[in-house]
């Protein structure tokens, strides 16, 4: 059981926003698998189902297209309602860029949030140590942004939670991102289904998706 787990990342073209969240993504969901709290485990044991709320990547340089990357991710020890995974980039041993992800607990049926405290292995797996304190603030849009397009969530961008994947909603929004975006943050709301549309509101870097309730 590691503290801390590498990964090589390939992206299948440019460092894009979407690759930058996917090799997060693959980071946790093998080192979650590892420490025996990945997805089919939280459901068979527990009736839980893990589901990401805030992520933030802050990269100080982009390699090159197709060039990998290592990416570290490690846990912090939970509070009683939210578990924070960091994550580093590196490229040829120096350390490129960061990343930083909140996460809650919901029942798989109701979609209710679990408190971490109700999960004892959750208090019980390795941590590294000093653990950053860098946290990410309260994320503030315009109100008013002019619709710039919409799409209808299709069957191949469902995940195993029944629900739009974390990564897609990055596939959608980076084509109003500057050009070798190395910074983003995101917030997720609520949860999107199959064949629901999304209309999205975009201006000066800032993009909100709305569905239709």
């Amino acid at each position: 059981m590691k503290a801390c787990l590498e990964i090589t990342y390939t992206p299948q073209g440019a460092w894009t926003p979407e690759a930058l969240m996917a090799a997060l993504a693959q980071a946790a969901t093998d080192h979650a698998n590892e420490l025996g709290i990945g997805h089919d485990e939280m459901v068979e044991r527990y009736g839980c189902l893990w589901m990401l709320v805030r992520s933030r990547i802050a990269m100080r340089l982009l390699p090159p297209p197709g060039e990998p990357l290592t990416v570290r991710t490690w846990l912090r020890r939970p509070s009683p309602a939210m578990s924070v995974r960091d994550y580093e980039f590196v490229r040829e041993g120096e350390v490129v860029g960061r990343g930083l992800q909140y996460w809650v607990l919901a029942s798989e049926k109701e979609r209710h949030i679990v408190a971490m405290r109700d999960i004892s292995v959750l208090w019980e797996l390795p941590t590294v140590q000093p653990e950053r304190r860098e946290t990410i603030r309260r994320l503030v849009l315009p109100e008013a942004l002019p619709e710039a397009g919409a799409w209808t969530v299709t069957p191949e961008e469902i995940d195993d939670n029944g629900h739009l994947n974390n990564v897609v909603y990055v596939r959608h929004a980076q084509r109003f991102a500057p050009p070798e975006t190395k910074f983003f943050e995101i917030i997720y709301d609520r949860e999107c289904l199959l064949g629901e549309t999304l209309h999205l509101f975009a201006q000066d870097g800032c993009v909100r998706g709305v569905k239709s309730d």
